[in-house]
């Protein structure tokens, strides 16, 4: 289930963003709409976080992270 909240896009960045996704995918994936929701506070910050702790991990390449996180989407039955 996800909340209304999360699904309405507030500026026009996020409006053409979610019209992207909706239009190549039929949906936006999760995490984009976690990410996306009151961005200012929390979302832009939690996703600099998430990009340094995946990019700069000195034991795995790019294409492992890429194919770690595909391997659990998977896992997940998540198509992302």
């Amino acid at each position: 289930m996800r909340l209304s909240a999360l699904t309405q896009p507030h500026t026009l960045r996020q409006r053409l963003l979610f019209a992207v996704f909706r239009g190549l995918l039929g949906q936006v994936p999760g995490p984009v709409l976690a990410l996306s929701y009151r961005r200012e506070l929390g979302g832009k910050h939690l996703a600099r976080c998430y990009q340094q702790a995946l990019r700069q991990a000195k034991e795995w390449s790019v294409g492992e992270v890429e194919l770690f996180a595909a391997f659990v989407s998977s896992l997940n039955r998540c198509r992302f």
